[in-house]
């Protein structure tokens, strides 16, 4: 789908507050409300909206442990394992890489504990890991989500 900048000004404006009310968007960009409506509609259909979710900050909501855990997979495993590591409820964040290891995710737990257990008695039972290698947040300085525009 190519986005026009009507588009990318409707994307910026739910990006900012995903609440906004169509008719908000439409005084703003200077569009009609039914305009507003049609392009949401298509954005979600395209699959350019994934969907609309409130941002937690896990810190406030009970979770300590923000971490950022490289992986190193048997070749003939990775996807296999990353369908895997996939349906895990800590993974935030989950993609196959480039560089020097083969997956890279975003794990949230509540204690070092819970961190412990996910290490051993989940990412442990994946069949094709070799490796990990954890790095934990010890402060966020910013904490957003993908701009793309």
């Amino acid at each position: 789908m190519k986005l026009d900048e009507t588009d990318k000004n409707i994307l910026r404006l739910l990006q900012e507050d995903g609440r906004m009310s169509y008719s908000e968007i439409a005084r703003r960009i200077g569009i009609p409300e039914s305009t507003v409506r049609l392009r949401v509609k298509k954005l979600i259909e395209e699959g350019v909206i994934r969907k609309f979710a409130a941002l937690i900050n896990p810190f406030k909501a009970g979770y300590n442990i923000v971490a950022f855990i490289a992986v190193d997979i048997e070749p003939n495993k990775i996807k296999k394992a990353v369908e895997e590591l996939s349906k895990l409820p800590e993974v935030d964040v989950l993609g196959i890489a480039t560089g020097a290891h083969d997956v890279l995710m975003q794990v949230t737990v509540k204690d070092l504990q819970e961190l412990e257990s996910f290490l051993i008695e989940k990412l442990g039972k994946i069949e094709g890991i070799k490796s990990t290698e954890t790095s934990i947040l010890t402060s966020v300085k910013k904490w957003g989500y993908a701009r793309v525009f």
